[in-house]
């Protein structure tokens, strides 16, 4: 897959077809947006591309209330990869970008610079100077300059309209089952294990500390999970919060990962969250703390071997 950062330098693509959108998430309304751009390239002999901004706009004009990501940026160019698109085309966001109105960006970059031939859009889509731009300002602005236009959605999944907003809010109350079914796979974390205070080994459940630069972390609990490494998928069941048993004042996102002994200190790991299992909360010991473990290690399992 190709990855272009510079429009000034890019080459000429036969037929380019533009499927444009945040693509935070890359759900499958995502993917609907990119199958319909790959479906338009192939019948035409042409190129897909995805178009992208990096950083999302909303992280520069109104950080304090951006979304929190769902994935960083290498993940999300992975899982544009996976899709099958035949590139990726991602602009360097700045304030002063903000201001070009969007009948200037569609004729000097989508016209001029890539030199589209179609283009896909969500019907959410929104670009330009304060959002001017929708789904029916690309449509107008298609005419005028001579490229088609394919809306797509909205696209329903589990009774739900899938979104980026939505798949956030199924995070954040805990229902990463429920994201899944939006996301077309499961939600993950992805950062580095760290050395804790090893507190799990102290009472037999040695743990691998993660450090998420993943920003859509979901609530405090026991989580059946996945660790993935660069061999394979690991079983695990994972304690995100406090750890009040032991009056810790740091959260924490740690891994049991089942029969496994290798040294993974210092690597960087996907943490795939399958189901939330319970709440965290406070033992009245660690020997209460090591019985509750044991009944959710048995949950679980019964999670894993059916997801």
């Amino acid at each position: 897959m190709e990855i272009i950062r510079d429009l000034d330098a890019i080459a000429r693509h036969p037929y380019p077809v533009v499927a444009f959108g945040n693509f935070d998430g890359v759900h499958l309304g995502h993917r609907a947006i990119m199958k319909a751009a790959m479906d338009r390239a192939r019948a035409a002999g042409g190129t897909a591309f995805a178009l992208t901004f990096d950083p999302l706009p909303s992280k520069l004009l109104f950080p304090e209330r951006a979304p929190k990501l769902i994935l960083l940026p290498e993940d999300k160019l992975e899982l544009l990869r996976i899709s099958g698109i035949d590139g990726v085309i991602v602009m360097h966001f700045t304030r002063e970008f903000s201001l070009i109105e969007p009948r200037d960006f569609v004729r000097d970059y989508l016209v001029g610079r890539i030199g589209v031939r179609e283009v896909v859009v969500g019907h959410s889509v929104n670009f330009g100077h304060r959002r001017a731009g929708n789904a029916s300002v690309m449509v107008e602005l298609g005419r005028e300059f001579g490229f088609d236009t394919t809306v797509v959605g909205p696209v329903k999944q589990a009774e739900m309209e899938v979104s980026s907003t939505k798949i956030r809010e199924l995070i954040s109350s805990a229902d990463v089952r429920a994201a899944a079914k939006l996301l077309g796979r499961y939600h993950f974390l992805h950062g580095r294990v760290v050395r804790g205070r090893e507190r799990g080994r102290t009472i037999g459940f040695p743990t691998a500390n993660l450090e998420s630069e993943t920003e859509c972390v979901p609530p405090d609990g026991v989580y059946a999970t996945r660790v993935v490494l660069d061999h394979g998928h690991y079983a695990s069941i994972t304690n995100i919060g406090m750890r009040p048993t032991f009056n810790e004042t740091t959260r924490s996102v740690e891994a049991h990962i089942f029969d496994f002994n290798r040294d993974i200190y210092g690597h960087r790991i996907k943490l795939e969250l399958i189901e939330r299992i319970r709440g965290e909360k406070k033992f009245a010991s660690a020997d209460e703390l090591k019985q509750q473990i044991a009944q959710d290690l048995t949950r679980a399992r019964e999670i894993l071997a059916s997801a």
